[in-house]
């Protein structure tokens, strides 16, 4: 046993381990936006020292803020604007304290209020061309989802995965890319007191928002329930298939793997190698069959996360609030699941309707407190009886009895 209470850790490894927790993406990310932003400069003659201004800084951010380009010399994206400004802004702050130890902050500083606005005033430009404007991934309708389902045949390798991966997609309002790292140690099955099993799977993914690594839960449990209803897409059923079909070999944890093409029959096992399907062969999975039903997938943006939108959309449909909805999709508040709020024409024509429907019963419910039909109301004014203002006599207001009390 050591004799050391605590850890004896140098700075060195401190910081190696505070840089080993940033996703590999968000750092070849960050790389590239910084260097097509040293290229700018470039171009522009600036130069980056301790000599330089905060007021210098703001001038340059605010020319890369409203002329950045792609290399082709087209616009971004109004996304992706805000985006690159946001993290060069950020780069920038960092260098000049580590290297200059200068202070200052972009995202607050009177300064750079000018930097700001020209990031704000290029994105809302943007933002009038469609093809600019950021869209979310576009829900499919029941039918479409149930046409999707019937394509695949589970006792094929491919079909059993993707079969699986739709419903637990939907069931689960997975995100985009969250089945790429899905493995089956998030998945456990649930007991009662007694050790007996409940028919339920617990989930719990334990990786970040981006799907990258983490060690702390970022949302409550969901489950895979079993569907007595229609047992041909069971969650709990197709899972179980799953892992009945890894063969020995397979060392991996991850759930969805590339299948194996010497397979031979539905009832042997070896199905997979042992390998995890691709980043980014699983990211064509619902486009490519969106396509194969018929869907026009250049007018109507489809992606694995549109599983996610419906799953929101549909329940929303079905009058689940926002607050229930957001035990489903793991937000941490309701604002955030309004993009995932979309409009099919059955559920706007659903809500004209209760509008209407509405409307029309607070018109006759009028009716009724009034006695009459709204066209009488001019004849009531014909028929009301008055008196002289002097006296105390009661005034007949079609049929209401009212006191006169004007002296």
């Amino acid at each position: 046993m050591s004799n050391f209470r605590f850890g004896r850790n140098t700075p060195k490894e401190i910081d190696d381990s505070i840089t080993n927790i940033t996703p590999l993406n968000t750092k070849n990310s960050r790389n590239s936006i910084w260097r097509q932003f040293e290229k700018f400069c470039g171009e522009r003659k600036y130069v980056f020292d301790g000599n330089t201004s905060t007021e210098k800084l703001a001038f340059i951010l605010k020319d890369w803020g409203y002329n950045m380009k792609k290399v082709d010399g087209n616009d971004y994206k109004e996304a992706v604007i805000k985006t690159m400004w946001n993290v060069t802004a950020k780069q920038l702050q960092e260098l000049y304290f580590n290297k200059f130890g200068i202070k200052f902050d972009p995202f607050v500083d009177l300064e750079f209020k000018g930097s700001r606005n020209a990031r704000d005033a290029k994105r809302r430009n943007l933002q009038i061309q469609p093809e600019k404007r950021k869209t979310s991934s576009s829900i499919l309708t029941l039918e479409e989802y149930n046409k999707i389902l019937k394509i695949y045949n589970e006792d094929t390798p491919d079909g059993l995965q993707k079969m699986f991966f739709y419903v637990a997609g939907l069931e689960l309002a997975w995100r985009g890319c969250e089945g790429v790292n899905v493995t089956i140690k998030h998945f456990k099955e649930e007991s009662d007191n007694c050790g007996l099993p409940t028919g339920r799977i617990e989930y719990n993914c334990i990786f970040s928002k981006t799907s990258q690594g983490g060690s702390h839960k970022l949302t409550d449990s969901k489950w895979l329930a079993t569907n007595t209803t229609d047992p041909r897409i069971c969650p709990v059923r197709l899972y179980k298939k799953m892992l009945s079909k890894r063969g020995k070999h397979i060392t991996t944890d991850r759930l969805f793997l590339t299948p194996n093409p010497a397979w031979r029959e539905p009832s042997s096992v070896g199905w997979f190698k042992n390998s995890p399907v691709g980043r980014n062969e699983m990211g064509k999975w619902t486009r490519t069959a969106a396509e194969e039903i018929g869907i026009d997938i250049k007018k109507k943006k489809i992606s694995n996360h549109s599983l996610r939108s419906t799953a929101v959309s549909q329940l929303a449909k079905a009058g689940v609030g926002e607050e229930q909805l957001i035990k489903i999709t793991g937000h941490a508040n309701t604002f955030s699941i309004k993009p995932y709020l979309q409009l099919d024409g059955d559920h706007h024509y659903q809500m004209i309707d209760k509008l209407r429907a509405n409307s029309t019963a607070m018109e006759e419910s009028n009716n009724k407190s009034t006695n009459c039909a709204p066209s009488a109301l001019v004849q009531m004014s014909k028929n009301i009886v008055t008196t002289s203002p002097s006296t105390q006599t009661p005034v007949n207001y079609y049929n209401c009895t009212i006191i006169n009390y004007n002296s």
